[in-house]
């Protein structure tokens, strides 16, 4: 890996990866900024330890042989000590300029798509990928969301009528929007070749077997259950209240959660192609895990002795971040 430290004003970049005592690559599906942290060498008093000063502003840019960029961002705050040792920065991607800028704006027929593309414009943010869902959102009131949510919010919109997970992540300095169905390509996580150690917590806090749906003035219209976790875990109910555009029955299968809900935490060699919202396949012996497990988080980890590790959490299925936008209301005729 190579750690580049770059000065866009000044043009000038710096390799620092002998620098860094150690360095970490981490990500979550709960918080779509991807950031980079790293331990840099401080000798403030030391005229024979020449090393480029990283100051607020700064870019950092972390490079793989085989997939070449994989990270790339700002940093956003330093410290400075006097204390000989190392000093820890943190950088984070293109997403934050999405999460901490907002609008104040309504969106009228537009395709989730088409609005992650104009709030990508408004924010200078390139794009990589939008899935192409081609469901028309008729309005969008966005008073004071982050773009992040906006954007959100119109592929939430999508996955109520679709029943599609989507998720959004920067990759190659572009804004990608994905449909949760990438998996890491040949690799497995096995106990008997990169997994150090493994850990499961279950719980059934998020069990929801039974939805009742209502229309907007409150009439039960239906329902719908999974009889098998109804008989395994009894009822667990929520309500749905039906939305126009939106297939109720479609959108409250969607807040179906049958089973229990498995917290897996494995320690691993390192991959660097396993990241938060892809989907990885594990036979771990040891905890019976078996089959295909969805990154809700990562954490890759490189140490001063070239060791590169990873810590995943795992799920069963699939979470989107799901974001909620109003509608303009209809006029009244007359």
């Amino acid at each position: 890996m190579v750690v580049m430290l770059i000065k866009p004003k000044d043009n000038i970049q710096y390799d620092i990866t002998e620098a860094c005592a150690s360095y970490s690559w981490s990500g979550s599906a709960s918080e779509a900024v991807r950031s980079f942290s790293f331990e840099y060498l401080n000798a403030p008093y030391d005229n024979t330890l020449r090393l480029p000063q990283v100051v607020t502003g700064d870019f950092v840019s972390l490079s793989d042989d085989r997939e070449g960029e994989v990270f790339y961002g700002q940093i956003y705050g330093v410290e400075k000590s006097s204390q000989i040792g190392t000093i820890t920065y943190t950088a984070v991607d293109a997403m934050n300029h999405l999460l901490e800028s907002n609008v104040r704006e309504v969106y009228r027929n537009m395709t989730p798509e088409a609005i992650a593309t104009k709030v990508c414009a408004d924010a200078q943010v390139p794009i990589r990928y939008l899935y192409p869902t081609g469901i028309n959102i008729k309005s969008m009131i966005c008073n004071e969301k982050s773009m992040y949510d906006v954007i959100m919010a119109a592929y939430t919109k999508a996955h109520k009528i679709t029943g599609d997970k989507y998720f959004a992540m920067i990759y190659k300095r572009g804004l990608g929007v994905y449909k949760a169905e990438w998996i890491v390509s040949n690799f497995t996580l096995s106990d008997s070749d990169n997994i150090f150690s493994s850990d499961i917590q279950e719980s059934m806090d998020e069990i929801k077997n039974q939805i009742l749906i209502f229309n907007e003035k409150g009439k039960r219209i239906g329902e719908v259950k999974d009889d098998t976790s109804l008989s395994d875990f009894g009822v667990f109910q929520e309500v749905y209240t039906q939305e126009k555009g939106v297939d109720a029955v479609t959108a409250a299968k969607g807040m179906l959660k049958t089973l229990p809900s498995q917290t897996i935490k494995i320690s691993a060699i390192g991959d660097i192609n396993c990241l938060s919202c892809y989907y990885v396949i594990v036979n771990d012996g040891a905890t019976g895990l078996s089959g295909r497990y969805w990154i809700a988080s990562d954490k890759h980890t490189w140490d001063a002795d070239g060791n590169y590790t990873m810590e995943l959490e795992l799920r069963f299925e699939a979470l989107m971040t799901e974001k909620e936008a109003e509608e303009e209301k209809a006029k009244k005729k007359g």
